[in-house]
């Protein structure tokens, strides 16, 4: 067998590539058109021989010059020649005017295409140029702007495409019909370490997918025309998983052929990771959920159910072929259908608020009674939906209406003994006050009579004595007279008695004796009328006799003091009939009214005024000039729907002082059993009382008063005039 010579081989390859240089030599001298060949710097390599006739210059000084010494109006186009020099632009038409040996001017187009290396970079351009005629120098001027508008256009739009693609987060890869990559962003390179010279050498990209058998489906489905979108687990370059949401999606030419695909993958790790978490909630609230003593109905905004607990289930007896329906509608529609009185439930919140919460006592069909709350679930300012919470309270209605019917047994039991003590507190203090006015009118009444029978012996013999000492002064003057010079041991005596003065004097001091004792007369009759120890029972009475009487016991605590001036009584009484009623008892109220008036009188004047000495005489002076004022007032209340005015009237006592009045604080008060705002020793409590119980209680009567402060306290009086016979 015959053996291959390989220098033989070698000088036939030679052989033919010198023989296509020559060939190349002979096409550029030969050309018929001018064309000239450039390198990357735009140096000329090889011209045609037109190309040398048509700028008059020889082919040696252009060798290796450069094109814009040649031709300076060829920089106009430099943008164009660039772009061809970088491979943007596969091809660059140009209309240029080239002057011959500085004389005359031409318009020649030029068609600019660059020449490519072995390693398939642009080194260079081949420029080719046409004499253009006059005529078809504007048209190609037309033809070359369009051109190069529509040219400019589809670049920005290409270069914004690219730019998009360059600045997306998800990663994108384009293969050619064949499944070989022809474009990959930076994102594609990020995520999965492949640059794109590594994955030319594989097709479908395999080298990303777990399973081949997966990329050679997508390709065939998406070459088809279909389109391929999944979440699946793709890996990287050291064959770590990634999650990713895959969309695969041809490519069209404009006849519409598949020649293309486009795989668009977003890495989802990090809400792979954030679902691993919510479902990790999820399961924590699920079973805090079932837990809770509630049941929880979760809505949506448009009031699909998101999640309720099977306490909701129990709660609201929801039949099993009714839950697992799974139709959130049906199973609201028999939620509501069992609602008797609702005021939000029953339309589960529709006309509430975005932002607003509800309350309500639901009640159900079965007698069951739910206490709810409802709160939105707001994201964003919008309302994402809301959860209810219901819980039934039947059991603890129940007790809580045993408990309050025992808290109201209870209460009114301890209002009956509260009553009961306040009585008794009362009918004490009443004894006691009874008490102490008896004893106190057996002891006026006592001292009255003592008094009274000494003072009556004296006044009794006042008439004997005066009749006696006028008869013996008439005896003494008839001696006198008829015997004017009696003897000089009686005349000494007349002269050292004065027996003139004696017999004056002594008619005064037997007329004051009198007015002493008549005084002390009064006096006693006021102690018995104050007291009434002679009197039982309800009798008829004349009110004013008490009033004067109570006025006349009082009389020492109405003159003048050293803290004070005198009180001043005015009295207005009307005509009044004898009015039935307790004496005794009512001038007991009169005493005690008329005793709080001049304490408040006391009061007012030790705090506003001064004694001084005006001209040798002590007065009282105060800058507002009051005058320290008690008025008493009766008057006849008609009954105008009883005919019998005697039995229908009232009568009406006032007793007003000009103190400073009642603070407001204390006029709810004013009438309580034990109150007092006097210090301890002075006041107990129980005058006001007292008198409000003799008036209310004994005479059915009123016993008001009205105050303002800085003007004083009125007090009024209102009893029949004649008392209910029982």
């Amino acid at each position: 067998m015959a053996k291959a010579n390989p220098k033989a081989q070698w000088g036939s390859v030679l052989n033919r590539a010198n023989h296509a240089e020559k060939y190349l030599r002979w096409f550029v001298e030969f050309c018929p058109i001018p064309i000239a060949m450039f390198d990357r710097n735009l140096n000329y390599i090889l011209v045609s021989q037109p190309w040398v006739k048509m700028l008059g210059i020889p082919r040696l000084k252009l060798i290796g010059t450069n094109l814009y010494e040649s031709l300076p109006k060829a920089l106009s186009h430099r943008h164009g020649l660039e772009r061809c020099l970088s491979g943007g632009q596969m091809h660059y038409t140009a209309e240029v005017e080239i002057t011959f040996r500085g004389e005359s001017a031409s318009n020649f187009q030029w068609d600019v295409q660059p020449w490519y290396n072995d390693d398939g970079s642009a080194d260079g351009i081949i420029v080719a140029s046409h004499a253009l005629a006059a005529p078809q120098t504007a048209l190609l001027k037309n033809q070359l702007a369009e051109e190069i508008a529509e040219r400019l256009y589809l670049e920005d739009a290409f270069n914004k495409i690219g730019t998009a693609l360059e600045s997306a987060n998800d990663a994108i890869c384009i293969t050619d019909g064949e499944g070989q990559a022809i474009y990959t962003n930076l994102a594609f390179s990020d995520l999965f370490a492949y640059s794109l010279s590594t994955l030319k050498k594989t097709t479908n990209l395999r080298p990303l997918f777990i399973d081949e058998q997966t990329a050679q489906v997508i390709h065939a489905a998406v070459m088809h025309g279909g389109t391929w979108t999944s979440e699946i687990e793709m890996r990287d370059r050291d064959h770590q998983h990634i999650p990713i949401s895959l969309k695969v999606n041809p490519v069209k030419n404009p006849s519409g052929e598949v020649i293309g695909i486009t795989y668009i993958c977003t890495n989802i790790r990090d809400r792979k990771a954030a679902e691993a978490e919510i479902n990790k909630s999820f399961a924590a609230l699920g079973a805090t959920l079932e837990a809770t003593a509630d049941g929880i109905l979760v809505l949506d905004a448009i009031g699909n159910i998101i999640i309720c607990n099977q306490k909701f289930v129990d709660l609201w007896q929801i039949p099993d072929r009714i839950f697992r329906s799974n139709d959130d509608s049906y199973i609201l529609k028999y939620v509501a259908k069992r609602i008797s009185s609702a005021q939000y439930l029953h339309q589960f919140g529709k006309g509430l608020g975005i932002d607003q919460n509800s309350f309500e006592i639901v009640e159900l069909d079965d007698g069951r009674t739910l206490e709810c709350y409802s709160q939105p679930q707001n994201v964003l300012d919008s309302c994402a939906g809301r959860v209810w919470s219901l819980r039934d309270i039947t059991e603890r209605l129940a007790a809580e209406a045993l408990v309050r019917a025992s808290e109201e047994k209870y209460r009114l039991q301890a209002e009956k003994l509260q009553h009961a003590l306040q009585e008794l507190k009362s009918t004490q203090s009443q004894l006691i006050q009874a008490e102490k006015m008896s004893g106190l009118g057996q002891l006026v009444a006592g001292i009255a009579h003592e008094i009274n029978n000494p003072v009556n012996f004296i006044y009794g013999n006042l008439s004997y004595a005066d009749t006696y000492t006028s008869e013996l002064l008439n005896l003494v003057e008839i001696y006198r007279t008829h015997y004017p010079a009696p003897v000089e041991a009686v005349q000494v005596k007349l002269e050292e008695m004065d027996i003139d003065f004696l017999a004056d004097d002594f008619v005064k001091l037997v007329g004051s004796i009198r007015i002493g004792a008549e005084r002390i007369q009064k006096i006693v009759q006021s102690l018995n009328k104050f007291s009434r120890s002679d009197e039982e029972g309800c009798k008829s009475v004349d009110i004013h006799e008490g009033i004067d009487s109570t006025l006349m016991i009082l009389q020492s605590r109405l003159k003048a003091t050293p803290h004070r001036p005198e009180i001043k009584i005015e009295k207005n009484y009307a005509q009044l009939p004898d009015v039935e009623c307790y004496a005794g008892q009512l001038n007991q109220v009169f005493m005690n009214l008329l005793t709080n008036a001049i304490d408040a009188l006391e009061e007012d004047a030790e705090a506003n005024g001064v004694w001084q000495i005006v001209n040798e005489q002590p007065q009282w002076i105060r800058q507002d000039g009051k005058v320290s004022k008690i008025l008493i007032q009766t008057e006849i209340l008609a009954d105008a729907q009883n005919s019998d005015m005697q039995r229908g009237d009232r009568l009406v006592i006032k007793i007003s002082d000009n103190g400073n009045g009642i603070p407001d604080e204390l006029r709810n008060r004013l009438f309580d059993l034990f109150f007092t705002t006097k210090p301890v020793g002075k006041g107990t409590g129980l005058g006001l009382s007292i008198a409000y119980q003799i008036v209310t209680e004994h005479h059915g009567g009123k016993l008001s008063f009205s105050s303002e402060i800085g003007k004083g306290t009125e007090f009024a009086i209102e009893i029949p005039i004649q008392q209910t016979k029982n």
